[in-house]
């Protein structure tokens, strides 16, 4: 029999492999297709790096394990949100915030929205089930569909980026459009496969160490299911799409909130938030508060830095240090 934890890091790996080609397939889609590069951070490639978010808790919630699948998804939000410091760590010109689009706090705000339906549903205070999932995930499901259509609405209404400007040359790839989704098909393909694994040995890690689904689906599963998102984010960065790169973080949040709904629809022991611990209403709750901090940098624009980052990315990377803590102290369930 593998063992969990080494099973837990192959997995992981191959995730990180797959997750690599991402970002410059994206990329070469934009370019060739014209698309704006933030529609394309935070549409297209959510859809491939959400995919171990989508397995990892769809696996969970067939394995009647709940909380690992919210704490996976929550602890993916929080873990995503954190990639706002990392960016402007190594971008290292001042305050990210203060320089790109605007119009990211439309997929910012849409991504509170959506978590604040879930700590709604988790609360109980509306109790209403809609052919056995929970009436706040049918709601969820509905903002992510006129949401994505807003932001492609706006997106159409902006300049594009010019990659060529950005230090992208598709030319060097020697990739047509065609190509570049195929190889992105092939990259989902072995995230997923990746991902059924990871989700079991997580599951076997929280029994045996004692630490809980929910601590373990917050941290341990949900970081190496944002390892697609860290490299694409990352490589985006290098290219010098910082739109993109951001795009792709809120983008992954909404995403991950939408996964919400699927796996309450496969999830057989009734709505699935009304079925996890209260425990994920602290990091759902964290989730908001860091996207408002990111909201608050993008909308004041300052230029006062600290550690070469930015107060409000500063703000985020310790408020998640603040839920690592506070999640581990809250214990197993």
């Amino acid at each position: 029999m593998i063992n969990p934890w080494l099973q837990f890091a192959v997995c992981a790996v191959i995730i990180v492999i797959a997750g690599s080609r991402l970002t410059r397939m994206a990329a070469i889609v934009a370019h060739n297709t014209g698309i704006g590069t933030a529609w394309i951070g935070a549409l297209m490639l959510p859809l491939a790096t959400s995919l171990p978010e989508l397995v990892t808790t769809l696996r969970a919630v067939t394995i009647d394990a709940p909380d690992l699948a919210l704490g996976n998804i929550f602890g993916s939000c929080l873990y995503n949100l954190t990639l706002i410091a990392v960016i402007d760590l190594l971008e290292g010109r001042g305050p990210l915030t203060a320089r790109i689009n605007r119009g990211h706090i439309i997929m910012a705000s849409m991504s509170i929205i959506t978590v604040s339906f879930a700590v709604v549903a988790m609360l109980g205070v509306i109790n209403l089930t809609i052919s056995r999932v929970s009436f706040e995930t049918v709601i969820i499901a509905l903002i992510y569909i006129m949401g994505s259509r807003l932001l492609y609405r706006y997106e159409k209404r902006q300049v594009s980026i010019d990659l060529e400007e950005a230090g992208f040359r598709s030319s060097r790839s020697g990739q047509s459009t065609g190509m570049a989704l195929f190889q992105f098909l092939i990259a989902a393909a072995f995230i997923v496969g990746a991902g059924v694994f990871l989700t079991d040995a997580s599951d076997k890690i929280a029994v045996s160490t004692g630490l809980g689904h929910t601590f373990v689906g917050s941290i341990f599963l949900a970081i190496s299911t944002s390892l697609p998102e860290t490299v694409t984010t990352i490589t985006a960065v290098r290219i010098g799409l910082l739109d993109m790169a951001v795009a792709n973080v809120f983008g992954a949040n909404f995403m991950n909130l939408f996964i919400v709904f699927i796996a309450d629809l496969f999830y057989r022991g009734g709505p699935l938030l009304y079925a996890v611990s209260d425990n994920n209403l602290f990091s759902a709750i964290m989730v908001i508060m860091l996207s408002t901090f990111v909201i608050f940098g993008i909308t004041y624009r300052s230029e006062r830095k600290f550690a070469r980052i930015g107060v409000d990315a500063l703000l985020v990377l310790l408020g998640y240090l603040v839920a690592v803590y506070m999640l581990y102290i809250l214990g197993g369930n």
